[in-house]
């Protein structure tokens, strides 16, 4: 694996400086301009990831070096870094369905974890990758309601 490529990239990642252009494009957009946690937890992952330490993002190392949480963090009383994971979800599907919806480099902060999926797009942006996400999201909370799938 080489420093540009975070584990869980496609086979063609983009080279690092695109990483960066397009990384400070988002963090610019008017969906993260007032979101400092937001800004510092995306850069902090990417830079990690494109140093070639992704599978080192654990919610520990994020709680101490973008929230200054120290040796004391408790995983199970503090929920800084999951939140903020969360939120920091949220704000890149806004992105992309909005000003980055020509991006030819697409950065995903995938659930369940902090290292960040890298890859390019052929057509650009996030939207029909996301479209189906919703639509694969709608029916996992069907089932967890305890609802039936919906009829054709």
């Amino acid at each position: 694996m080489t420093p540009n490529q975070s584990p869980s990239s496609t086979t063609n990642p983009p080279e690092s400086n695109e990483v960066r252009r397009y990384l400070e494009k988002i963090l610019a957009s008017k969906v993260f301009a007032n979101a400092p946690r937001a800004q510092q937890f995306l850069r902090f992952v990417i830079e990690e990831a494109l140093a070639g330490r992704a599978g080192e993002i654990k919610e520990p190392v994020v709680a101490a070096r973008v929230f200054n949480l120290g040796g004391d963090f408790d995983r199970r009383r503090n929920s800084i870094v999951r939140a903020e994971a969360t939120h920091l979800r949220r704000r890149l599907r806004d992105y992309y369905m909005s000003a980055g919806s020509s991006d030819s480099v697409i950065i995903d902060l995938p659930p369940r974890g902090y290292m960040p999926f890298i890859r390019t797009s052929a057509t650009g942006g996030g939207k029909p990758q996301d479209a189906g996400r919703r639509r694969f999201e709608g029916l996992v909370s069907l089932f967890r309601r305890g609802k039936s799938t919906p009829r054709e």
